[in-house]
């Protein structure tokens, strides 16, 4: 049984934004489900094998945009973790929830509520620091290092995803911090395991790459380098034409064709499978083979000319740059109410009678008509869909090669910045 102090404790570690349910739960379920089938490769490899046969260790886990990494460590996090062990974990996400002082309290959140007595770690730095403990890296992770080696503490472990997305200096932190626990002797770590995902960016495998020589390492490979990964892609195009058969009523012939066309197309990532059948949702094709094969031949090759189509259709192309600009820069996701504001302050504005503002809801579906899949809304707060929409923005080193394009590399961070304070000057 808890005390008093113990049960306050204990709360400070569940971090929530807004009043509103932005917890480490929320940020996991609403990455998709994996298909009936899919991952099935990842859990016979043998390197995630040998990971689980260990008592301790660590299994750093890379792969391109697009290709299921956060799909994967939900899928694992909710099924496939042997349940002997305590699971707790965190999903990194740019601008948002991407600090290690986050990632700390909600590990440490549910492992105390899975084993309240371990709280008792806790206490010294409650009591020297107050409530503002969680506040301080270096306490949360000495808490999480005294908890590791502790028996009692039983098997644990520790999925952190998407790794790419945390904050570069506590990126550095906890990369420091992971090779100073695993340095030390294994039987004082007891049972604790650590699963991170992670883009394949040179500066984190390179940091890694200590670790990653003392312990097991999977890329998770490109569709085209990879038959099993090809499967695995053909069963979501399989799964994604049944819904939409049904939802467009396509007879089974032609739901035949169009699924046999698509499985054709080389080059697929889940993202691309994702946005294609966005536009297919929203395309009025003729329902029949020369229909599908008419449609097929327009699809985007890639996500980015994928991108490319979902801004091109966009009727209010000044608008739009005006908001993807915005959310490029801000500091943390708007809400709704205020990118409604921010889009409809300008130069002429003397007031805030002068604003011509919608009702938050009416705002919403304008602003997903402007900006389509490129922006998702969670939450009444506006992201972009994936961290490749924000790098398909941002300008390259070299564009020569490319193909002329209205929308890829067409912000800077100065131009949105300038956009930004622009409106906040006027505001104020």
């Amino acid at each position: 049984m808890l005390s008093q102090d113990e049960r306050t404790c204990l709360q400070l570690f569940r971090l929530t934004k807004d009043e509103k349910d932005e917890t480490y739960e929320w940020y996991k379920n609403r990455v998709e489900d994996r298909v009936e089938g899919t991952c099935q490769w990842f859990l016979q490899h043998g390197n995630f094998k040998n990971w689980l046969r260990q008592d301790s260790g660590l299994l750093l886990v890379s792969a391109d945009p697009g290709c299921g990494k956060s799909v994967l460590a939900k899928y694992l996090i909710d099924v496939e973790l042997p349940r002997s062990s305590t699971i707790c974990y965190f999903f990194f996400k740019d601008q948002d929830q991407n600090t290690l002082k986050q990632a700390f309290c909600a590990l440490l959140h549910q492992l105390f509520t899975e084993k309240p007595s371990l709280i008792r770690h806790a206490m010294p730095e409650y009591s020297n620091n107050g409530p503002n403990f969680v506040k301080i890296t270096t306490s949360l992770w000495k808490i999480l290092g005294n908890v590791a080696q502790d028996p009692e503490t039983g098997p644990v472990i520790f999925v952190l995803d998407a790794l790419d997305e945390c904050n570069e200096s506590d990126f550095r932190d906890l990369i420091r911090m992971l090779k100073q626990l695993f340095h030390k002797d294994q039987r004082q770590l007891n049972e604790t395991k650590f699963l991170v995902t992670s883009r394949p960016y040179e500066h984190i495998v390179s940091e890694f790459r200590e670790l990653v020589d003392a312990f097991p390492h999977i890329h998770i490979p490109g569709e085209e380098s990879s038959e099993t990964i090809s499967q695995e892609v053909n069963l979501v195009i399989e799964s994604r034409v049944e819904k939409l058969a049904k939802e467009k009523n396509l007879k089974a012939e032609i739901k035949d064709h169009l699924k046999q066309r698509l499985l054709e197309i080389p080059h697929r990532t889940y993202l691309w499978v994702y946005l294609v059948f966005d536009f297919l949702k929203s395309d009025v094709f003729k329902k029949t083979r020369r229909g599908i094969d008419s449609t097929i031949d327009t699809l985007p090759e890639s996500v980015n000319q994928a991108y490319e189509g979902i801004l091109s259709r966009s009727k209010d192309q000044e608008i739009v740059r005006k908001a993807l600009s915005i959310i490029l820069v801000a500091k943390r996701p708007l809400t709704l109410a205020e990118m409604n504001l921010a889009l409809n302050v300008d130069a002429s504005t003397r007031s805030l009678e002068d604003l011509d503002l919608e009702a938050e809801d009416d705002f919403e579906k304008s602003l997903r008509n402007w900006c389509g899949l490129f922006v998702s809304i969670f939450h009444r707060k506006i992201y972009f869909l994936h961290q490749t929409a924000r790098e398909f923005l941002l300008p390259k080193l070299a564009l020569s090669s490319m193909p002329p394009s209205r929308w890829n590399g067409s912000i800077a961070l100065q131009q949105g910045h300038f956009v930004l304070a622009e409106i906040c000057v006027v505001y104020l």
